[in-house]
């Protein structure tokens, strides 16, 4: 009798020790932005398709990847504190602006963060200095993220986030990106559709 008790013990602590070993995994698999962050992340993000065919209606063969670049303006921070249900990495670049590490600080004098959400669909070398917002090419030293953090050579389904610093936008302009032969564009929101 003694036995099964302790069997059924070990099986319970077991189960405890899975549980909150991998409730941590689950929360980041099931994070999702609220309505309002998704519309907030729409208006400041612009889609490219690497090496893809546009065959017009929004359908795209072909592509080697797909980069998703997000403006995240510093005056998000303020929103994030009265609504934090947001993706990891829309925080993750927000924290940016208050790092404790001076060069990251340095870096961001009259600059904003942009995140880059990379997705390969072929085998893809992904490099961020092969960005251009607005005619400004990103360098080496505007990259964020910690190399060790994020990898450049993707295989087929493979997806990575790497913020990187770039001069600050205005209300109302229209941003160009490029990435190689990709381009797209997006207007910046209004001072207006900032605050919200």
């Amino acid at each position: 009798m003694e036995t099964v008790k302790k069997f059924y013990r070990a099986v319970l602590l077991l189960m405890l020790f899975a549980a909150f070993f991998f409730a941590p995994y689950e929360r980041a698999v099931h994070a999702h932005n609220s309505k309002e962050w998704k519309e907030r992340l729409a208006a400041r993000t612009a889609t490219l398709w690497i090496e893809g065919d546009h065959l017009g209606n929004g359908i795209v063969l072909n592509a080697r990847g797909e980069l998703n670049v997000t403006w995240l303006e510093r005056g998000l921070s303020r929103i994030f504190s009265a609504d934090n249900d947001v993706d990891e990495w829309v925080e993750n670049g927000l924290n940016y602006y208050f790092s404790n590490r001076k060069e990251i600080r340095d870096k961001l004098k009259g600059r904003d963060v942009f995140v880059l959400n990379c997705r390969a669909i072929k085998n893809w070398s992904f490099d961020p200095v092969k960005l251009t917002l607005n005619g400004y090419t990103i360098t080496p030293d505007d990259i964020l993220t910690r190399k060790d953090y994020w990898e450049s050579e993707l295989a087929p389904g493979s997806v990575g986030t790497v913020a990187v610093a770039a001069p600050s936008l205005k209300p109302g302009q229209t941003v160009e990106l490029r990435y190689e032969d990709a381009e797209a564009q997006f207007e910046v929101p209004g001072a207006r559709a900032r605050a919200k």
